[in-house]
C-alpha cells in the first residue's frame, strides 16, 4: 500500500482522537462529563474518558484500512455486506479494548460505531483516489441504511438492547438512524451552527479569543443539536418526554443567542444543573458533537 495512503489514514485517525478529547474537555456541557463535573454520570469522569481515548487512539486507523480493501471501480456497486461485516468485526474488538481500559464502563461505544463507519468509508475513498471531504457522510448513508433495516426495521427478533426496545415502542432509530441519514444532524445542524458562530466571533473579537472562540462555537453547535436531536440516551433515562423537555430548554437558550449570548456560561451551567438533577445525559448528542468536530476539519463537499 502506498505510503501516502497510510499517511492519509493516520491523519484522519488522529483527527478522530483529537475530536474525542476536545469534546470531552468542552465545558460546560449540559448533563455531560466535563471539567465542571461528571454530568449525570455516576460511573465516569473526565479521567475515565481520557483513559478510554488513550486506549482507542491506536485503533482508529484499523477502520480506514478495512475501507481500503473495498475500493470500487467506476460504476461498480461494491460488496457492502462484506464491508459492513468487516467493520463490525473491528468494531467488536475496539469496543472490548474500551471496556478493558475502563473496567467495563461504556465511554465511547457510540463514537466507535460512528467513526468506524466514517473512517471505513474514508478509507475506501482514499483507495479509490477520491477526495476526502464532508461528502464522506453520503457514503456512510449508502452503506448504513442496511444496518438500520437489518438491525431494526426488518428484524423479527426480540429487542435485545435499549435502542431496539425504543425503536419497537416509539420508532426511535438512534445511532443507526443518524448513520443512515449521513449524520445529517451533525452535518446540517451542528456543523452549520459551529461555522456560523465562528464567523460571528471572528469579526467580534471582544466576544472570545483563541481557543475560547472555538469552544464557544462548539457549545453553540451542541445547543443547536440538542434542540433537534431525538437522543435515545435521554429517552432511555427519562422516557420520550425527556427528549422534548431537553429540546425545549435548548431552544430557549438559543432564542437568547445560544453561546453567543454574553451570559451564556450561566445559562448553560443552569441547564447542566437541571439535567444532572433529572439524571439526564444526552450522550448521543455528545457523539454527534465529536462527529461535528471531525467534519469541521474536512473540506466542504463540492456543490
Amino acid at each position: 500500500m502506498p505510503a501516502s495512503v497510510h499517511a492519509d489514514l493516520d491523519r484522519l485517525a488522529r483527527l478522530v482522537d483529537s475530536a474525542l478529547r476536545v469534546e470531552a474537555r468542552l465545558t460546560p456541557k449540559p448533563g455531560l462529563v466535563d471539567h465542571r463535573n461528571n454530568g449525570a454520570h455516576s460511573d465516569m469522569d473526565l479521567h475515565t474518558l481520557t483513559v478510554s481515548a488513550d486506549a482507542l487512539a491506536p485503533w482508529w486507523v484499523e477502520f480506514g484500512l478495512v475501507g481500503t480493501r473495498y475500493a470500487r471501480t467506476p460504476g461498480e456497486s461494491g460488496d457492502d455486506e462484506a464491508f459492513l461485516a468487516d467493520l463490525r468485526s473491528v468494531g467488536r474488538t475496539v469496543e472490548q479494548v474500551m471496556f478493558d481500559a475502563t473496567d467495563g464502563i461504556n465511554t465511547h461505544k457510540g463514537a466507535v460505531f460512528a467513526f468506524g463507519l466514517l473512517l471505513g468509508c474514508a478509507g475506501r475513498r482514499i483507495a479509490e483516489g477520491r477526495r476526502i471531504d464532508v461528502g464522506v457522510c453520503d457514503d456512510v448513508a449508502e452503506v448504513a441504511t442496511a444496518v438500520l433495516v437489518d438491525d431494526l426495521i426488518a428484524s423479527d427478533r426480540a429487542p435485545a438492547t435499549a435502542g431496539e426496545r425504543l425503536f419497537r415502542d416509539h420508532g426511535l432509530t438512534g445511532a443507526r438512524g443518524q448513520a443512515a441519514s449521513g449524520y445529517a444532524t451533525a452535518r446540517e445542524v451542528g456543523l452549520v451552527a459551529y461555522r456560523e458562530a465562528m464567523e460571528i466571533l471572528a469579526v467580534q473579537p471582544h466576544l472570545a479569543l483563541g481557543p475560547m472562540m472555538r469552544d464557544r462555537a462548539l457549545l453553540h453547535a451542541l445547543l443547536a443539536m440538542l434542540a433537534v436531536n431525538a437522543d435515545t440516551n435521554l429517552a432511555h433515562r427519562g422516557g420520550v418526554d425527556a427528549m422534548g423537555w431537553v429540546a425545549g430548554r435548548a431552544e430557549r437558550i438559543l432564542a437568547r443567542g445560544g453561546a453567543l449570548d454574553p451570559d451564556y456560561v450561566r445559562l448553560v451551567e443552569m441547564f447542566d444543573d437541571e439535567l444532572i438533577h433529572a439524571r439526564l445525559s444526552p450522550g448521543g448528542t455528545a457523539d454527534l458533537l465529536a462527529v461535528t468536530i471531525w467534519l469541521s476539519a474536512l473540506p466542504q463537499a463540492p456543490a
